[in-house]
């Protein structure tokens, strides 16, 4: 037997390159993404940390009419310049931002009164109490408690997991309620 032969390794090891159709999910994720960020409000977005090549190719496509194919050529563009920009992590900075003004516009309202209960406290919850009735007083004063501390403690940017569990709180029993928060709470 000859023993100079390298032994076949089989399909048992990965390849060295990505298949096409890795290439292509990816691409279809980068570009799901972008679209999600060009949906964004106005002050979501310009929270967002992009690239100006990137922000520029977004900032057009947020002027085109929705469901056009000049939108949708644009935001092609955009992913393509994106993927090309592998170090940002813009699932991250998406997730941080939270729902937009353009899904929910009461947003701003719930995140005001969620800063106006963190802040004033017992007035703002008993005002909120007699709005909802069904409300559990006694989980919105915890949830309100552990914002308060956790204001105290965390530096800015950082993740606040107590303070978005109030406000998701404060949403959905609102929600529930059938009411809108009025400008009385959030002054």
């Amino acid at each position: 037997m000859n023993n100079d032969i390298p032994h076949f390794e089989g399909f048992d090891t990965e390849p060295d390159e990505m298949s096409r159709s890795a290439h292509k999910r990816e691409a279809q994720a980068v570009r799901k993404l972008v679209e999600e960020v060009a949906s964004l409000g106005d002050q979501s977005f310009a929270k967002l940390v992009l690239p100006s090549d990137v922000r520029e190719a977004i900032s057009v496509a947020r002027k085109l009419r929705p469901r056009s194919d000049e939108k949708r050529r644009q935001l092609q563009y955009a992913a393509k310049l994106m993927r090309d920009y592998s170090d940002i992590d813009l699932k991250k900075q998406l997730s941080l931002l939270g729902a937009s003004s353009k899904e929910d516009p009461d947003v701003m309202r719930y995140e005001k009164l969620r800063s106006e209960l963190i802040n004033s406290g017992v007035e703002t919850i008993n005002a909120l109490c007699l709005l909802c009735k069904d409300l559990d007083r006694n989980k919105l004063r915890n949830l309100v408690k552990k914002a308060k501390e956790e204001a105290l403690k965390v530096e800015n940017g950082e993740e606040k997991p107590a303070a978005r569990q109030l406000f998701k709180f404060l949403k959905t029993e609102i929600k529930k309620a059938g009411i809108k928060v009025p400008d009385t709470l959030i002054s």
